[in-house]
């Protein structure tokens, strides 16, 4: 079933958005990240993407309190990401009940890691492709690798990832549109479960993702702007 999931970015124990991963400049839309997930889970989101912005830019989770929070109060399964580089941490919130854990820099920089944490927990593990270019950014987008995208999500396939979030950055919050081509391309190189993100704009954006055979989108400037409505959280 495609799923259309709300994004809860998590910066300062705030919900905010950020412009193509900007720190200096966030918008704040809630000083309660828990009671936006309450929101998008009464609007009948079937599931959330948490993101601890501060763990993503300094590799140490900052918002774990929040994000079990979360997990516990939205009633519906969680994938959470931002800083998570650890085995530890992976077990902690896996076992507290988060549905997926986010990797993004762990599998650039620790493919040891990746290996072992998806040998034990399978499709639980995403790793999130934030393209730059043609090549992968880490360390909440301030790092770029030498590699290019598809390198290393083959690589990445090789250590046992069944599902990628793929991310342009270049269209992150600017509510211009997904670019179809490149999300219908590297899912069909990667042949595994790919979520969009990066740009979706409208109800129309996402039933064009949904055509695409991708598993989901992720949605959030749009959708806390209201170009997107809580309605086609169910589309």
């Amino acid at each position: 079933m495609f799923e259309v999931i709300p994004a809860i970015d998590i910066l300062g124990g705030k919900c905010v958005r950020l412009k193509q991963g900007r720190y200096e400049s966030p918008i704040i839309y809630s000083p309660d990240p828990v009671d936006v997930a309450r929101q998008w889970a009464a609007a009948g989101a079937r599931r959330l993407h948490v993101v601890d912005l501060d763990g993503a830019r300094t590799g140490t989770p900052e918002n774990i309190a929040l994000i079990k929070t979360i997990i516990k109060e939205a009633g519906l399964p969680v994938q959470a990401g931002g800083g998570i580089r650890n085995f530890t941490t992976i077990s902690e919130l896996l076992g507290y009940g988060a549905d997926r854990i986010i990797l993004g820099t762990t599998a650039i920089k620790n493919p040891n890691l990746l290996s072992s944490v998806c040998e034990k927990f399978d499709d639980r593990i995403a790793v999130a492709i934030d393209a730059k270019g043609n090549f992968a950014a880490a360390e909440g987008w301030m790092y770029v690798s030498k590699k290019d995208v598809l390198t290393l999500a083959k690589e990445a396939i090789g250590l046992g990832v069944r599902r990628f979030i793929y991310t342009e950055i270049s269209r992150d919050g600017m509510l211009a549109g997904p670019n179809f081509e490149g999300i219908r391309a590297f899912a069909a190189a990667t042949g595994v479960a790919v979520i969009a993100s990066g740009g979706i704009s409208s109800k129309e954006d996402i039933l064009k993702l949904k055509e695409l055979g991708v598993e989901g989108c992720i949605v959030g400037k749009a959708l806390y702007e209201g170009k997107i409505k809580p309605e086609d959280l169910t589309v």
